[in-house]
């Protein structure tokens, strides 16, 4: 891995410590067991994954529960359901082990991208005078999906000197209508569970293992076509010559 590459991990990851040493000092749950559910339910969101092609990395509906997260639990309580989140996408069930390189930048990446969407969420709004539920949940989904494809665009563009832009609007194509869908189905449950009452979120889970199985099979048509439209021209090739 190019020299610069790991720098760029080196620098994500001593974010994620500053981030993760923030959550430590300021460390308040208002209910660990209604924490600690929610948790479980993200680290199964976090299971569910797919592998985007064209890159060596996934996407999973753990994105869900953070837009969630941002809107009814704490700073702490939010980043390490992103920390956790991430941990579970790069080890569980991955078609090759993952180096020690590859788990340190996924496991940075989540708590950064996680701490600015609940930043800019609430601060940013607070300062403007505004107290919007919907304003929230749409400003945190943005940064998170901007920041979230542009770190691993980059990183990959450095490990593997590709364009930058190339890849992120790739990656962007790719992930934008399965962001999407999940932040609307993020707002309107948090919308519905705003307070103690978590029932209406535990509906997400089915919702977005739908949506999940829907994008996936999406996935897989898009790659078996290109696949079949990649050996066409091949016989086209060999019959020309």
């Amino acid at each position: 891995m190019p020299s610069l590459a790991k720098a760029y991990i080196a620098m994500i990851a001593a974010v994620a410590a500053v981030v993760l040493i923030v959550v430590a000092s300021r460390w308040n749950p208002e209910s660990l067991g209604r924490f600690f559910l929610f948790f479980a339910l993200a680290m199964l969101a976090s299971a569910m994954k797919i592998r985007l092609p064209g890159f060596k990395t996934t996407i999973s509906i753990n994105f869900v529960f953070i837009l969630i997260g941002i809107a009814l639990f704490s700073f702490g309580e939010t980043v390490l359901i992103g920390l956790g989140g991430a941990s579970v996408q790069s080890l569980w069930k991955t078609q090759t082990r993952p180096n020690a390189v590859q788990v340190l930048f996924n496991a940075a990446c989540l708590p950064v991208c996680t701490a600015a969407a609940f930043w800019a969420s609430h601060s940013v709004l607070a300062m403007l005078g505004l107290n919007s539920l919907a304003a929230m949940m749409v400003l945190g989904a943005c940064v998170y999906v901007v920041l979230n494809t542009g770190l691993v665009s980059l990183v990959i563009a450095l490990a593997e000197g590709r364009p930058v832009a190339e890849l992120w609007s790739s990656c962007y194509e790719w992930t934008f209508p399965y962001f999407l869908v999940g932040a609307a189905v993020a707002g309107l449950a948090s919308a519905a569970s705003h307070g103690t009452n978590l029932g209406v979120t535990l509906l997400v889970v089915p919702v977005m293992y739908f949506v999940y199985v829907y994008y996936r099979m999406h996935v897989v048509r898009v790659v078996l076509e290109n696949i079949s439209s990649v050996s066409r021209e091949d016989q086209t090739a060999r019959a020309g010559a």
